[in-house]
């Protein structure tokens, strides 16, 4: 299992850290974890073709989190020589389908039927069983409808990825003595915001779910003050392995 940083930003625009975008390859599986605005571009990059994609998850409906999921569905839809015949599903949380149909009075009726098979499932508390992997959703504190997602394969590896939330018991529960914890840390401590985590808060949750290492991601500006308030602050709290996110950064378990 091996996990790209496609976006360690948010919906800010920067030539350092490009929106939310989160690649896991199980064996030669790709699974997309939210799709902010160039996501499509930066998986080219990794090698990986939008044409591979069959699970796409998104975390709540922000913009900065699914810019590109329309231009997935056309690229899908639109390529040249290419007819897709494999089911594609989205998953995201409780109302995703309706968004969806939202986003159809916009965008054409032809984003519900895209003549491929197109399959939308809602979560909110679930357990997914797939052949060589599993995902459990849990609601996050953010905003009116939020999940993160926890991986795991056969042998018992784990990725967990909070999306936005601020502190809350179920992604503590989600994160259970994860191999990796992909947490979102937005503002300093003394900027807190509310739906959002700072560092410290950030350490806790790491510390009282016992996970392995803590990927610190959805940095807003200034960086260079985000990034030295973690590097000084959560190793007091959090004493497992901590990585600040940046684009492209890969992490096998």
């Amino acid at each position: 299992m091996e996990l790209t940083i496609l976006g360690s930003g948010c919906g800010i625009p920067s030539l350092e850290r490009s929106a939310p975008g989160h690649l896991i390859m199980i064996d030669n599986e790709p699974l997309l974890f939210d799709s902010g605005s160039g996501t499509l571009a930066r998986l080219l990059k990794v090698g990986i073709n939008y044409k591979q994609l069959n699970h796409v998850f998104y975390t709540h409906t922000h913009s900065d989190h699914t810019a590109d999921l329309i231009p997935l569905l056309q690229a899908l839809r639109t390529t040249p020589g290419y007819s897709r015949k494999d089911d594609i599903h989205l998953y995201g949380p409780t109302g995703f389908s309706d968004f969806i149909h939202v986003l159809a009075e916009i965008f054409g009726s032809w984003l519900l039927v895209p003549e491929f098979p197109l399959k939308v499932l809602d979560l909110s508390e679930n357990r997914l069983q797939f052949a060589a992997w599993s995902v459990t959703t849990k609601p996050m504190q953010h905003s009116r409808a939020a999940i993160g997602y926890r991986i795991e394969t056969g042998d018992g590896r784990a990725i967990v990825y909070s999306g936005d939330t601020d502190v809350c018991p179920e992604i503590i529960a989600l994160a259970q003595r994860a191999n990796v914890l992909v947490l979102e840390c937005s503002f300093p401590d003394d900027h807190k915001m509310a739906g959002h985590m700072t560092p410290s808060q950030a350490a806790q949750i790491a510390a009282e779910s016992e996970c392995q290492h803590l990927i610190l991601t959805h940095l807003y500006p200034p960086f260079d003050v985000i990034e030295a308030e973690i590097l000084s602050k959560v190793p007091k709290i959090f004493k497992g392995k901590l990585t600040i996110a940046r684009d492209f950064l890969k992490v096998k378990i």
